[in-house]
């Protein structure tokens, strides 16, 4: 038994304020214990690229040792190498970029009178007096070659080499530390993989080995393949980049070839970022503007044929990040660990989303981080119509439509958003009018769907004597006469006669209305909640004086999911379904059966049109 005092907003407020404590605390962490956590998480991104080189190694009939040895030693070579000539491109361009301070000067001057060709026009002393203030003098204080103003004595002390050593020393050995801390991580992990894997299942596992050990399998295999691809599809880019810039005679290609493989781990801007470099040195060496269109033109045309070709072959399926959470995640990983958290953010956020994919208690990452949709049509087109947006509701539907047929669309998106709507007037949680405005847009989405779907299969017309007539009959309020309508729609009207009475009959009208016309077929139809007992009273009243029509009872939106709905078959109704595709193909059936018998359908009046719907009650 509860609490007399229990309050559940309490308790909600508890895990929220736990929930933000915990988050802050483990963005403190990965903050304040970057130097550990960066060399880990470097670790761990070449340990999934160096997975599968070691692993074919291997089938090949090395050793694990061996394998790992060999990968290893290949690795430090290449990464040597490439250090060792981007090291020696930056010295160099730190020592000649100064010797081009005339061109450059040149340039900017031609820029300037691009802006503003007039030095006396109002928009050139704006220019000049912002200037002015920001670099110059304040206005009312003397200037500095006044006679009035002192002469102001810099006294330089030159640091003593012990400081001077200290400051080149403490920032090589950090860097130094951390690379071999991530050495020896890597070697460790290449050679433990199972170990730490086994480790890894215990850890998350909770008892469901078998289904965590594919899950982890399969995991690593998707993230090792698709970082691997990633490598070597950056690696290609910068290399073609240093090939054209060295044939196009640009200086220091290489350095801007590595760039350009390190920004393509940035999402989206990374590569914009990347030109950015050689465009502006091109821009101040050479005359003219020439190479720096090329230089652009060649960025460009790369990148456009590397995402629009080789992308799509060489990552095969998509892990289904999501574009916004790629952009954000860049930016939390470099505001946390600097340039290497904003390089390493694509691959972070890769294996996060797979963890959220995979272990129950980090499914909020899965929603956050990835591009699925979070509500499924259904939820989605509720939601909007519950809002009053009617456009993005439409658009759910006519995206449905497209790739489902118009009685799936109608049973697993409209009829499961009327009984929502039903459920949520029941509860206390919309008004009768908001369930007017929701039957309405239904009605209006489903004339439309099912106008664009005649007009592209435009049946021939059948005579009327070839048609059968069935009544609809909505249980209680517009919302299941807004559901007979879907089924009257449904219907084929070459085989049927369709009329949907009003909504919530009385009895002897309703008795008194078949009589008159005596149908083929009658649905009685319902949406939960409630209205089992009307429904089941109204179906043994039309029985007690139709004793041999076929009575169809649709339950619908249930899926077999509400206790009690199918006890109608204990009344003699001849079907109860739960579906209106279930009532169409009964219906169908039906019909087969009366054209086949001796005697037509009844279908006195065949000035009718081919069905008629009844009106709503206020």
């Amino acid at each position: 038994m509860p609490h007399p005092f229990h309050r559940p907003d309490t308790d909600r407020a508890t895990v929220v304020l736990s929930a933000t404590v915990t988050v802050f605390l483990i963005v403190v962490a990965l903050y304040w214990a970057r130097a550990i956590l960066i060399p880990v998480a470097l670790a761990i991104f070449f340990t999934f690229i160096l997975s599968p080189v070691v692993l074919t190694l291997q089938r090949r009939g090395l050793g694990r040792v061996l394998s790992v040895c060999l990968v290893m030693a290949a690795s430090v070579i290449g990464v040597s190498g490439v250090g060792l000539v981007v090291g020696r491109q930056v010295a160099e361009l730190t020592e000649t970029l100064p010797d081009n301070a005339e061109k450059v000067k040149q340039k900017l001057a031609t820029v300037k009178g691009w802006v503003s060709d007039n030095r006396g026009s109002r928009f050139a002393k704006f220019v000049t007096d912002v200037y002015e203030t920001l670099a110059g003098s304040p206005k009312g204080s003397p200037a500095a070659g006044d006679p009035g103003t002192p002469p102001k004595v810099v006294v330089e002390t030159s640091p003593s080499w012990l400081v001077r050593a200290e400051g080149f020393v403490s920032p090589a050995a950090e860097v130094l530390g951390q690379a071999a801390f991530t050495f020896v991580l890597l070697l460790y992990m290449l050679l433990r993989r199972e170990d730490l894997r086994n480790r890894m299942i215990r850890l998350v596992g909770h008892g469901r080995v078998t289904m965590t050990t594919k899950a982890v399998d399969e995991t690593s295999r998707r993230v090792s393949r698709y970082l691997l691809a990633q490598f070597v599809l950056n690696a290609s880019f910068g290399v073609v980049i240093t090939i054209g810039l060295f044939v196009m005679g640009i200086p220091y290609a290489p350095l801007w070839g590595f760039i350009a493989f390190l920004m393509r781990y940035v999402p989206y801007i990374g590569t914009w970022v990347g030109v950015i470099p050689p465009v502006l040195l091109t821009f101040a060496v050479t005359d003219g503007w020439g190479m720096t269109v090329m230089v652009l033109i060649l960025f460009l045309g790369l990148e456009l044929v590397s995402n629009n070709v080789f992308e799509p072959r060489v990552y095969g399926s998509r892990l289904g990040l999501s574009e916004v959470a790629q952009l954000v995640a860049a930016a939390f990983w470099a505001f946390l660990w600097g340039p290497v958290g904003l390089i390493l953010s694509g691959p972070l956020t890769t294996c996060l989303l797979v963890l959220g994919k995979y272990v129950p208690h980090w499914q909020f990452l899965n929603v956050l981080l990835g591009d699925e949709p979070v509500l499924s049509p259904r939820v989605a087109f509720y939601q909007r119509l519950a809002a009053r947006d009617q456009d993005e509701a439409a658009e759910i539907v006519e995206k449905e439509l497209g790739s489902r047929p118009l009685e799936e669309v109608f049973d697993d998106v409209l009829l499961p958003a009327l009984a929502a709507a039903r459920r949520d007037v029941t509860e206390g949680r919309l008004s009768e009018d908001d369930l007017k405005i929701i039957t309405g847009s239904v009605q209006e989405f489903a004339e439309e769907a099912a106008e664009a779907k005649a007009a592209s299969t435009a049946p021939a017309p059948a005579p009327a004597e070839d048609r059968a007539r069935v009544v609809l009959i909505p249980a209680k309020d517009s919302a299941d006469y807004a559901a007979a309508e879907l089924l009257a729609r449904l219907l084929d009207p070459a085989l049927w006669e369709a009329e949907v009475t009003k909504a919530n009959p009385l009895p002897a009208e309703l008795v008194a209305q078949l009589e008159k016309r005596p149908p083929s077929a009658l649905v009685i139809g319902s949406l939960p909640p409630g209205e089992l007992t009307h429904t089941r009273y109204l179906y043994k009243r039309l029985r007690q004086h139709f004793p041999d029509l076929k009575v169809l009872i649709g339950r619908w939106a249930v899926g077999g999911n509400e206790p009690g709905w199918e006890r109608f078959r204990d009344t003699g109704a001849n079907e109860v379904v739960a579906t209106l595709k279930e009532a169409r193909a009964f219906l169908d059936g039906w019909r087969a059966v009366f054209a086949s018998s001796a005697t037509p359908p009844r279908t006195e009046d065949r000035k009718l049109p081919a069905w008629t719907i009844g009106t709503v009650p206020a």
